[in-house]
């Protein structure tokens, strides 16, 4: 099983938060950095002081996501997407527009070509710089 693991730079709660809101999921485990060993001097910074070490979201019984925010600043959209593959259309419908609320409509979600036409995606960069492909199997 591979479960995505965001970066984040400093905005992991706030994140997963709302992507608790847009998936209907559940913020399962929060931690933060000074939380860690009183002995560890790595996560004493004041520059870390409550920021995420670890988050996890729970999408559905099996599904999810991981996070934190970086010890380094990072660049938003690297190479990866996140594909969400929804169970009805009127959700990814509703979970697409969200995402793209103060973000960047890559592809507008639309039915796909044969051999796939019996489903529909599209892709978004959210406001945190996130990639998602948003998909699910038509209405009909």
């Amino acid at each position: 099983m591979f479960t995505p693991y965001i970066r984040f730079n400093g905005n992991c709660e706030e994140a997963f938060l709302w992507y608790a809101q847009v998936f209907n999921g559940k913020v399962q485990h929060l931690s933060r950095y000074s939380d860690s060993s009183p002995n560890s001097d790595i996560f004493s910074t004041d520059k870390l002081n409550g920021k995420v070490m670890h988050a996890r979201l729970t999408i559905t019984d099996f599904n999810g996501l991981t996070g934190g925010d970086y010890l380094e600043p990072i660049e938003k959209n690297g190479n990866i997407s996140i594909q969400a593959h929804l169970p009805e259309e009127a959700f990814a419908r509703k979970v697409f527009s969200e995402l793209s609320s103060k973000g960047t409509i890559i592809a507008e979600i639309v039915e796909n070509p044969p051999p796939d036409d019996r489903s529909i995606s599209g892709c978004v960069q959210d406001k945190y710089g996130v990639t998602w492909i948003v998909s699910a199997m038509k209405t009909i």
